[in-house]
C-alpha cells in the first residue's frame, strides 16, 4: 500500500561497475534497488530519480516505491543485469513511472534550472535525499520531450551536425508533423540535437525561429495544386508602371534562399516543404531536382550548375541549405511518390502514438473517457480496413478538456476524416466507431422503387442504408463504447 500522506523524495544512483542500467531499463526489468542509507524514511509511495553515474550519466528513469526496506531477494529476471551481485539484502520494491534507458535526461540539460544548483548525483554511495522540485521539474522535461511525438529511433540515430541535407517527415494526419519541422529547423541552425531542443519550453523556441525567420535563413511555404516552377524557383510576372506593362523575371522562394545560403556559406539554412505530395514535384523543381542531391550541391566534387530558362543565368544550389518537408499519407503514400524524390529525400515516419495522450494530454481520461483506448482502437480498425497510412494522429486529442469539446472534435475532424477516406460509406464508419455513431436508416418496407423490371431487384430492395446520428446528442457512454463494446 502507497503512502497516503506527502511522499519523501530520493535519488537512486546506478553505478556503472554493479549494473547495467540501461540494459535493465530496456527489457523492463528494474524492479528493486539497494538501500545503504535513509532505511527508516522509505515508504511505499515515495518517489525516485534512478541516475546513472559515469561515463553517460544522467537521469535514466523515474520511480514509485511499493514497498518499504526489507530482505528482497534479487528476482531472477533481474539477476543477469547485475555484473555483481550487492552484499547486502538490504532492498526495496519500486515501480518504474518514466522509463528514459533510450533518451536519458543529462546534466548539461539541468543546467538552466536554479532547483539543481544542489542536486545530490556523482558522489560515491547509492541512496541520497531529493526535493519535491527536482522531481517534478524532471517530469516535466520528460514530458516536453514526449510532447515532440517523435519516435526514439530519430533520437537515437541523429547526433548534433549531423541532419539530412532533404528531409521528409511522413505519416498520417494529426501526428505532429508540421509541429515537427521547428524543432529540426533549430536542430539545423543551432547545431544541436533534437533531444536537447525537445526539453525546452515551446515559446521559447518559437521565439527563436520567428527571429530567424526574419533573417531570412527559414523560410517556410505549403504546396498545392497550382503551385508552379515559375513561383518556386523564377518566371516572368506581368507589372504596370505608369499605364504600361512590363514583363520581369521575378525570383521564386527557393532561389532567393539558395541565393541567401551562397552568400553566407559557412552559417546553415532550411527551406521547410509543408505538403510536399499535394503539388506536382517534377513541374515544381523542373531540372533542378537532380541539384539537391549532396554531391551535386555547390562546392562539392560533383557539383553541377545549370542555367536557368528565364533569366539564363548560372544556378546551383549551395551545400548549406536543408530541405525539410512533410507529407501525409493519407493524401499520398510513399511508395506512390515520385522515385526522383523518394531516391533525394531521408523519410522519417511521424506515426499515431496513443500513448502520448496518456502522458501529455491535459485531460487523458474525460468523464471517463479514455482519450488513448478511444484512439488505439479507432487505429487498429482503420489499419484493418484500409491501411496505416490512414491512422489518424494523436495530437487531436491533447487540448481535449470536455465533452463538448470531444464532439466537436469528432463533429469538425473524426468524421470528416472517416467520410473522405470511405467515401461516405456510413457501413464501415459504423465498423469504426459502432452503432452509437452510425444507425440504420428506417425506409419504406415495400413499393420502394418505380414499376420496372430489374434482375437485381429483390436485392436492392433489401439494401441497408445508414445515417450518421447527430454528434450532439452522443453522451460519455457512446465513446466508451467504442472500446468497451459492453459497456452500459
Amino acid at each position: 500500500m502507497e503512502n497516503s500522506t506527502a511522499p519523501n523524495y530520493w535519488i537512486f544512483q546506478a553505478h556503472t561497475k554493479g549494473i547495467r542500467l540501461k540494459d535493465a531499463l530496456q527489457a523492463e526489468q528494474l524492479k528493486s534497488f539497494t538501500v545503504r542509507a535513509h532505511h527508516q524514511k522509505m515508504t511505499p509511495g515515495d518517489k525516485v530519480i534512478i541516475w546513472k553515474t559515469g561515463k553517460n550519466k544522467g537521469c535514466y528513469a523515474l520511480a514509485t516505491l511499493t514497498s518499504s526496506v526489507d530482505q528482497t531477494v534479487i528476482a531472477d529476471q533481474e539477476r543477469p543485469f547485475f555484473l555483481k551481485l550487492p552484499s547486502t539484502k538490504d532492498r526495496v520494491q519500486l515501480r518504474v513511472d518514466y522509463n528514459l534507458w533510450n533518451k536519458p535526461i543529462t546534466p548539461d540539460l539541468l543546467s538552466p534550472s536554479s532547483v539543481f544548483d544542489h542536486f545530490n548525483v556523482g558522489l560515491p554511495g547509492l541512496n541520497y535525499e531529493a526535493t519535491a522540485a527536482q522531481y517534478q521539474a524532471l517530469v516535466n522535461l520528460v514530458r516536453r520531450y514526449e510532447a515532440v511525438h517523435e519516435p526514439a529511433e530519430a533520437y537515437a540515430n541523429r547526433k548534433p551536425g549531423r541532419h539530412p541535407l532533404n528531409l521528409i517527415l511522413y505519416g498520417p494526419p494529426g501526428t505532429g508533423k508540421t509541429f515537427q519541422t521547428l524543432n529540426h529547423a533549430l536542430a539545423i541552425l543551432e547545431g544541436r540535437s533534437l533531444a536537447e531542443l525537445a526539453l525546452e519550453e515551446r515559446p521559447r523556441l518559437r521565439e527563436r525561429y520567428l527571429g530567424y525567420q526574419e533573417e531570412g535563413r527559414i523560410r517556410f511555404l505549403s504546396f498545392h495544386q497550382s503551385y508552379a516552377y515559375e513561383d518556386f524557383v523564377e518566371g516572368i510576372k506581368a507589372q504596370t508602371t505608369d499605364g504600361q506593362i512590363n514583363y520581369v523575371i521575378e525570383d521564386g522562394l527557393f532561389k532567393q534562399i539558395c541565393q541567401a545560403a551562397a552568400a553566407q556559406p559557412d552559417r546553415p539554412y532550411v527551406l521547410i516543404i509543408d505538403e510536399i505530395n499535394r503539388g506536382n514535384i517534377a513541374s515544381i523543381f523542373g531540372e533542378l531536382i537532380t541539384l539537391i542531391e549532396a554531391d551535386k550541391r555547390l562546392g562539392r566534387p560533383e557539383a553541377i550548375q545549370l542555367q536557368l530558362p528565364y533569366s539564363k543565368s548560372a544556378f546551383s544550389v549551395p551545400a548549406n541549405l536543408h530541405l525539410i518537408a512533410t507529407l501525409n499519407t493519407a493524401d499520398r503514400s510513399v511508395e506512390t511518390l515520385d522515385v526522383a524524390l523518394r531516391r533525394r529525400f531521408t523519410f522519417y515516419e511521424v506515426a499515431p502514438q496513443p500513448a502520448v495522450i496518456g502522458r501529455v494530454a491535459e485531460q487523458p481520461v474525460l468523464v471517463g473517457i479514455d482519450l488513448e483506448r478511444l484512439l488505439l482502437h479507432i487505429n487498429q480498425r482503420i489499419e484493418v480496413l484500409l491501411s496505416r497510412d490512414y491512422c489518424i494522429g494523436h495530437s487531436y486529442f491533447l487540448h481535449i478538456s470536455t465533452l463538448d469539446e470531444l464532439r466537436q472534435l469528432f463533429l469538425e475532424k473524426i468524421i470528416p476524416l472517416l467520410q473522405e477516406y470511405f467515401y461516405s460509406d456510413y457501413a464501415r464508419i459504423g465498423l469504426i466507431l459502432g452503432r452509437d455513431f452510425v444507425t440504420e436508416q428506417a425506409r419504406p418496407t415495400d413499393g420502394l422503387f418505380a414499376d420496372f423490371e430489374h434482375e437485381y431487384l429483390n436485392e436492392l430492395a433489401d439494401k441497408k442504408l445508414y445515417r450518421l446520428r447527430p454528434v450532439e446528442e452522443l453522451d460519455a457512454a457512446a465513446f466508451i463504447r467504442v472500446y468497451t463494446k459492453d459497456y452500459e
